[in-house]
């Protein structure tokens, strides 16, 4: 590959993660179940992306973790400008930003469990494992899984993990929303029509609300 078609790809990456305005806005739950299925077709392409890469006793999230490692060792052999760092710093600049304006990074209700800053170091992480992958994409099967999980950054949402629930291992995307004037997130699980279950900032896929039937109830592994 040439200097220029290099500049070109490094390019394109940089314009991808800087156009992303992270966790927002903030919508309603009838906003959010609008996007729903776009989401799910998203979160069903990330899926399809890391089987390839899916150990036959492992998951889908050590698939993901390991990619990090994988594509890494696969740039430095083959001599690849390091952009991801570049991306750590950026998004994490960005997204910690987003979350400091928008949802009180210093406030009292992010002292403990998955605050915002977490969410930050998460858009962080996501944004270099991208822009590693895509650096070695060629030789990697073609495909970046890790671009799915950026369009659902740059829709304002917050990608999580796989999670097991009933034994089956799903998809977490967090929705930030204005409930009753308040700011939470909508806890979407792969596979929901809507939004079921809510929760504070501070709380990760814990002390779930549901949004409908006040007995419903869902935990995760």
């Amino acid at each position: 590959m040439n200097a220029d078609m290099t500049q070109t790809n490094s390019d394109s990456k940089n314009s991808v993660l800087h156009s992303i305005k992270y966790f927002t806005p903030a919508r309603s739950i009838v906003e959010a179940n609008s996007i729903l299925p776009k989401v799910a077709e998203i979160v069903e392409k990330y899926t399809k992306a890391l089987m390839p890469w899916k150990k036959d006793n492992g998951t889908l999230q050590l698939a993901s973790d390991s990619l990090w490692d994988l594509a890494r060792v696969a740039a430095l052999n083959l001599d690849k400008t390091n952009t991801w760092d570049a991306a750590w710093n950026f998004a994490w600049k960005e997204a910690s930003q987003a979350a400091r304006n928008n949802y009180g990074w210093y406030g009292s209700e992010f002292i403990t469990g998955e605050t915002a800053r977490d969410s930050a170091r998460d858009a962080a992480k996501y944004a270099a494992r991208y822009a590693v992958f895509e650096s070695v994409k060629e030789k990697l099967g073609g495909v970046n899984p890790f671009e799915y999980l950026i369009e659902l950054y740059a829709m304002g949402l917050r990608p999580t993990y796989f999670r097991k629930v009933d034994e089956q291992e799903k998809f977490i995307v967090d929705f930030p929303l204005i409930v009753n004037g308040k700011n939470v997130i909508g806890c979407y699980l792969h596979g929901d029509n809507e939004i079921l279950f809510t929760h504070q900032w501070i709380d990760y896929c814990t002390n779930l609300k549901s949004v409908n039937n006040l007995e419903s109830k869902r935990s995760f592994a």
